[in-house]
Formats: C-alpha cells, structure tokens, sequence
C-alpha cells in the first residue's frame, strides 16, 4: 500500500485519523525531522513532507547537492520587472515539474518582503516596493506551482525586509498601524485575494515586541480570523523561541528540528501548560497540507534534467525583465555597419552573475558568456572587431586557490582531544579542494570532537607569476597558516553566527599579501581549532576552512593598470561596453548593503573609460538599484540586467543586439543615492535599539515630493522604436458589485513592435480627508504587445473598496470615505465619485 493512501481530502477521514494519533506522534509531527524535512508517521499511512528553496531554482538537498545543478530562472525582482501574471504563471508550472525532479512537496517561497530600502541585502530575492504588485505576482506564481499538485509557501509574514540582526529587530509598529496594514501587510492580503498557498512562513523579526511565531495578533487575529486562512503556517529555520506561546498563537511547524517543541511541548503537555486538544488544530492544518500535495509525494531519488522547455522559459523571463534605462540618441540597439568595433569591459562580461546569494541562489546546469555570444553574432561580418578586457576585479573575497596551482595531494588530518604525544590523528583523507564545510554536531567524520578538536591541511602552492599575491584563508576557528615551516599569519577565532557562517564568508575571510616567485614551490601547512563553544538556540555549529589565493592582486597600481588597458581599449573601438554591477558576493541573505554604490573601482573605471570611448553603454547586474549618479551623464546608455539566471547571458545581448525589444519595468524606485529613499536614517536594524518605520507610508514612490530625488522612478523602462500613447480613459464605478471598471485606448505610434505595461493608479480624494494619503497608488496593471501603428482598448477592474481605503488606526478598520477620486493611466486622469462611506475589515 502507497503510503500516501490513508490520506484523503475527507474531513471526516482526517478526522477519524487524528483521533489515531498518540500524543507522542503528534508532537513529532509539529517539528521538522532532517534540515528539509518533516517526520511522517507509517504506521498511519502519514508520509514526510519535504522542502526546497526557492523559486529561482529548486535546490538540491542530497548528499551531493553541492555539486548538483538545476535550473535557474531569474532572481525575483527582474521577474516583478516583468510585470506579467501570465508568464509568472507559467514559471510556477514549471517550478512544480522541477520540485518533482527533486522529490518535493512543497517550494519555499515566493518571497514578498517589501523593497523598503536598496540595501536590504535580500530585496533580489523579493519582488517590488509596492504590495500590489509583489501580491499579484507572487500569486501567479503560487497558483502555477499548485496547479500540479505541489504546495507554496510564500514568505517572510512579516517585515523581514532587513538582514542585519534578522534573527532578534523588534519592529516598533503595532500590526493595526497604518504602515503595516497599507504596505507591509498588505502584499499578504493582495496575494492572498488570487492566491490560496498551502503554507505561509513566518518570519524572524518581531514585531511590536513580539517575535512573528508568537504573535497571535499577526498569525491566529489577522492571518486566521479576519483573513480566514485555513492553509499550515510554519516557522523560519531556528526562528520559535518558546514552546506555549508559538502553539497559542497559531504555529503548526517548528523548522528544522523540534528545539523548543519534542520532549519540551511533552512536558509541557504533562504539566497541563497547553491541552493535548489545542495541539489537533495544527496537527489538522499539516495533515491537510500532505493531502494537497499528494499528486507530488513519490519515493524516488533527486535528479536533475536538461529541460529545453524550461530553458526556453528562463530565456523569456529574463529577457522580458531587462530594463532599460537610459538610451541617447538611440545607441541601442548595436549597428555593426555602425559600430564595427565593439570593445567589451568587465569581468561580468565572461562570467556573469546569475543569481544573489543564500538559500535562493542555487547552481545553474550551464551559464552563457556575453563577450563570446557578441563575438560570434559579429563575425559574420568581416569588418567587425570584438575585444575584451576583464579591467577591474569585483570579487568581495578571494576565489578558492585553483588546483591547478596545488602541486602536491590536499591532505587533511583530525585530531581530538586530549593531544597525545605525538599527536595521532584520528582520520586523514585527501580532498579534490582545499575546501572543508560542516554544520554539526555530529560532523564527518561522525567521532570528530565539536569541541577542542583541531584539523591540518597540508598541499604545496605553486604560483604561475612572479609578484605579491593575496592568498587567504576562511575559518571557523583559530588558526596558524605557515609557508615552508614558516609562520606567516595566524588569527583568532572570529565572532560568528550560522548565518554568518553560510551567507556572509567575507567575516571571517583573514588575508594576507606575500611576494611569491613563479615556478617556485611553496608548502602549505593551515592548523586550525575547532570552535571555542558551540552555538545558541540549538542551531548547528560551524566547522570549515578554504584555502584562497590570488596572483598579482596586491600591488598599489594593479587597479590603476587595469582601468588603463580597459581606456586603451575604449578609444580604439567605435562603441564601448561595460558589464558592471555586483555578484553574489555583495547581494544575499544574512547581510544588508553598506551602500548602493557600485562595489570596488568600478566606478572610477567607467568615469575614466568615458572619457576615451566614442559611445559608452553600461550593462549593470544586482538585485537592487545602483548609485549611478558619479558616471551616468558620462554615458550613452544603461540597461539593468538584474541577476537573470542560466539564460541571462543569451538575453542580454539579443536585448543589446535588438533581436529582443527591452520590455522591462522598474517595479523598486532608483533614487540620486542612498539618501534619497525614505528609509534613509532609519535603516538598517542596530544593536539594542527598535527598528522604526520612520518613514510611516512614504516606502518607495510613495514617498511625499520623491519626484525631486529619483533618478528614474517605479514602473520606469524605456524600449527601441516604440512610442506608447493613451487616449479615451474612462471609468465606471458599480457601488453594488463592489468594482471600479476602467478602459484606455493604448497605441504604438512607433516603428517597432513592443510591450507596454499599462499601470493603473487611484489618486485618493483630496477634499476633506482625515488622514495623509500618498500623491498615488497602484491598484492595476496588465501587459499588452502592439504592433506598429495599432491600438487596443484595454479594460481592467479593480475592488472599489480595495482601491480608495485607508488604514483607520482608532477603529481598527478599513474606511472608503465618500467623495471625488481620480483614476490616471499615463498621461491620462478621470474623476469618479464614491456615494457611499464604508468601514470594513476583511481579506
């Protein structure tokens, strides 16, 4: 019998099973059992559920899964630069086919946490500034995923918009707030509207003093009772922090592990601090969560495949989300009769990023390289020269040493304590890479000691280049680092957290810069202790060390040389591109961004390439808008490329080549520097203090007067040849049905086909209203393609109620107050009058 058979969308077979169920086995159902996994019970017929991040890429989670690969779509904010439900859609098919690949239930994300500030170092992994779009979107998304029998599980509800100190800010806004319910919470109630997503992740923070898995105004008031979500809702991995509060306030599953849960919630059971009846309700909620993903519950391995549809998919995404942004005297698209003479800049240009860092990056099956794409679609013409130059380095930590410069085995030894004399090691073994990563106890091997254990590694480095080099080492523990019997640097333990440890390796990066011969051997010998003590909370402990070098990176004018040959290169070419921006390394989980200016000397290497360069495009990658207000008026061009996946490479130069016509949208606002964006002093979270919304409502183009400070504003793109134009606005409020319809007339005057975005915003009333409200919000939008010359009536409808409400802090509620609104779309704006005053509070 399949193990999934007992399992039935029967109330009152589910019912009948619970009564089944020993206390025993409840619990255990409440916790995860393995880092992606929940426990089952077979003697019940309750298989496990399992879980993957993220829906830029399904990751593997086997025992080879850093080597494996799958497929990677964009990161999430060139999707939300799409701005097409359609084919977010479809992603989420495909998603759901790749989550079977992988023998998953249930895919972790969307994630919706709002763009409060450019920094946030997770925003490429969320959609938009504003609730609207990141909840239709997510929605799309959520819908095409279960469509096939696999479960979502959007997140972070809610406020995790900032990485520094994730784990404990305290978010200083009471949840009945006008910031959190017009913004923040909103997305929810947008995604929720087109969405039923079988689980909701709660997030780290807390809010109002209160951690999100313990908050019952949040989870069991809002989420359960005023919005009725009847789906599971599970915890971040180490977020619960108590036992009885999580339960009362509607927690179902405590990821990974039952830390606070298991033996503790048994007892607090026996002591009659929470009622085996109260555990039903949550025990019910994941009982239903298997049942809706039973199509996707199979016993088979982890694979992978080479998927020509989803690769097509990965294309269309990517190349439907570049943006682009600046285009003087149309130097886009490229012309080699022309421009016969291309010069390529950067080392983004060979080796693109694809995708930010933390659990929603993942490793592409294959990546494409812009410099050589360019150079062959150009050959065929004679006269046309390619050349690249990688100029300036990006890298925010040194690569692993390559072992192609490791002349002798990577041997490595533990040792436990207490040392003998001589030490003995207990297990020695040689490594493809001078590379060790564990999360434990237990490690691997199993009987090494967490604690006053130490390792060494020894291999033999072999420069190819006479100069001083960087060679570097990554550490948990203290550690003495020596070349040819000689010590040559040694450092302390850092300070560090799990997250630290997996997202954030430039903390605990120590370098050091040698002048080294070429061809000459040099022995490495690295011992290095094991952490002092082990982590809090029950999270796993770190043991790791990576032995990183790089040649010739340590002079004073190593940066200097490389914006040299990049200028030499630009004045001899007719046009120049630049491939800038930032990679994994600066943009991930576990870390804000110091500032959003482009990282390293990039930006001296554009000002002073300018200067050279006839015509000058700039192809920047990342998750959030760049500063580009040293270099911009320099250039001709700039198109913003996000982190587009596996086929960004193939997107962006038939986006520069005009095989494509740029369609994107900025859906985050791109200001005149950090300073301009209203979180600006209030972000990120600091030690010992609160975190305040000190910018209340004003969060991205929200912001009052932003006009004056944006560089190029939400739902800014330009394309090639196309010129939309709006006419024949009209709108029709139907009280009685609840809606607000409204229709334009859309039209290309232009000479090429393309895509315009039709963006729908309400102007709330002026005369007379109680409360602030932003200059505009969006409250619809749709994507249309036209053809030269043709124009379509476009009708969208919006939720009346949805459309014109605030907030009401007194009254805890919803008020549409009655008067004069507007409703523009372009350039186009019409009044319509709402009769009738309402207050409510529902989804």
């Amino acid at each position: 019998m399949n193990v999934t058979s007992l399992i039935t969308k029967d109330k009152a077979s589910i019912e009948a099973l619970l009564s089944q169920l020993t206390l025993e086995e409840k619990v255990s159902l409440l916790s995860g059992h393995q880092f992606n996994a929940t426990p089952g019970v077979p003697r019940l017929g309750i298989p496990p559920i399992k879980v993957a991040d993220s829906i830029n890429g399904i990751r593997p989670s086997g025992p080879s899964s850093e080597d494996e690969t799958t497929t990677c779509f964009p990161s999430t904010t060139c999707l939300a630069s799409t701005w097409d439900v359609e084919l977010l859609g479809r992603l989420g098919e495909q998603l759901a086919h790749q989550a079977k690949l992988k023998s998953v239930q249930v895919v972790l994300g969307p994630t919706i946490n709002i763009h409060r500030d450019p920094r946030g170092g997770r925003n490429f992994e969320c959609f938009s500034e504003d609730p609207l779009l990141s909840g239709r979107l997510a929605g799309a998304i959520v819908n095409g995923i279960q469509k096939h029998g696999v479960g979502a599980c959007p997140k972070h509800f809610v406020c995790n918009d900032s990485e520094t100190l994730r784990h404990s800010y305290d978010i200083a806004e009471s949840p009945h707030g006008r910031t959190l319910r017009e913004v923040y919470l909103a997305a929810w109630q947008h995604l929720l509207r087109v969405s039923d997503p079988v689980a909701v992740m709660l997030a780290y923070n807390k809010v109002d003093g209160l951690f999100c898995s313990e908050n019952e105004t949040l989870v069991a008031d809002i989420l359960r009772k005023t919005w009725g979500y009847q789906g599971a809702t599970i915890s971040d991995w180490f977020a619960v922090h108590s036992t009885v509060p999580p339960i009362r306030a509607g927690l179902d599953l405590e990821m990974p592990f039952p830390i606070t849960r298991g033996d503790r919630l048994l007892e607090a059971v026996r002591e009659r601090l929470v009622a085996e009846e109260e555990l039903d309700a949550p025990v019910t909620s994941l009982l239903r969560l298997r049942d809706r993903t039973k199509p996707s519950h199979q016993d088979a391995p982890e694979r992978s495949e080479l998927n020509e549809e989803a690769n097509a998919l990965a294309y269309e995404l990517a190349s439907s989300g570049i943006v682009l942004l600046k285009n003087d005297d149309d130097v886009l698209p490229l012309d080699p009769l022309r421009t016969p003479n291309i010069a390529i800049v950067g080392e983004f240009a060979t080796d693109p990023p694809v995708t930010g860092g933390g659990s929603a990056s993942c490793k592409p099956p294959y990546t494409q390289n812009p410099a050589a794409l360019l150079q062959s679609a150009f050959a065929a013409n004679p006269s046309s020269q390619v050349h690249h130059v990688p100029s300036v380095r990006t890298n925010a930590i040194i690569p692993i040493v390559p072992t192609s410069l490791l002349t002798s085995p990577i041997t490595i030894s533990y040792y436990n304590p207490p040392n003998q004399s001589p030490p003995t090691p207990i297990h020695t073994t040689i490594l493809p890479t001078p590379h060790i990563s564990m999360l434990g106890p237990p490690f691997d091997p199993p009987f090494l000691s967490p604690l006053g254990s130490h390792l060494v590694l020894t291999t033999t480095l072999t420069p190819t280049t006479t100069g001083t080099h960087t060679l570097a080492v990554r550490h948990t523990g203290a550690f003495t680092l020596s070349l040819n019997s000689t010590a040559v640097l040694s450092v302390p333990e850092p300070t560090l957290t799990t997250s630290d440890y997996l997202f954030h390796p430039s903390l605990y990066e120590s370098r050091i810069h040698l002048p080294l011969q070429a061809s000459h051997p040099y022995s490495i010998h690295l011992t290095m202790s094991s952490r002092s003590s082990l982590m809090s909370h029950g999270e796993p402990t770190p043991y790791g060390v990576t032995l990183c070098f790089e040649e010739g990176t340590a002079s004073d004018d190593d940066d200097g040389s490389r914006i040299d040959s990049a200028v030499l290169a630009a004045f001899n070419a007719d046009i120049t591109l630049i491939f800038a921006g930032r990679s994994d390394q600066h943009e991930s989980e576990g870390f804000d961004l110091p500032h959003i200016k482009l990282p390293g000397a990039q930006a001296e290497m554009i000002r002073e390439v300018a200067k050279a360069a006839k015509k000058i495009v700039v192809v920047l990658y990342g998750g959030n808008p760049i500063d580009v207000e040293e270099w911009v008026d320099e250039v001709d061009g700039v198109v913003f490329a996000h982190f587009p996946g596996q086929e960004g490479g193939r997107a962006v130069v038939d986006v520069l080549r005009g095989e494509r016509s740029p369609c994107g949208r900025l859906a985050t606002t791109w200001w005149r520097g950090v300073e301009g964006g209203g979180s600006f002093g209030w972000f990120p979270a600091r030690e010992g203090e609160v975190v305040r919304y000190g910018e209340g409502l004003g969060v991205g183009y929200r912001k009052e007067n932003e006009g004056e400070k944006v560089r190029w504003g939400f739902g800014f793109g330009l394309g090639y040849g196309t010129e939309f134009w709006y006419g024949e606005l009209e709108v029709e409020v139907l009280e009685g049905e609840g809606v607000v319809r409204c229709a334009v007339r859309v039209g290309n005057k232009g000479r090429r086909e393309g895509k315009e975005v039709v963006q729908v915003y309400v102007v709330p009333r002026s005369e007379g209203c109680k409360v602030w409200r932003p200059e505009r919000e969006l409250k619809a939008f749709t994507k249309v393609r036209l053809e030269p010359g043709e124009s379509r009536r476009v009708e969208l409808e919006m939720d009346l109620k949805a459309a014109c409400s605030y907030w009401d802090e007194n009254e805890r509620c919803w008020r549409m107050e009655k008067g004069t609104y507007c409703v523009r779309v372009g350039d186009q704006i019409q009044s319509f009058v709402v009769a009738s005053a309402v207050e409510w509070n529902h989804l």
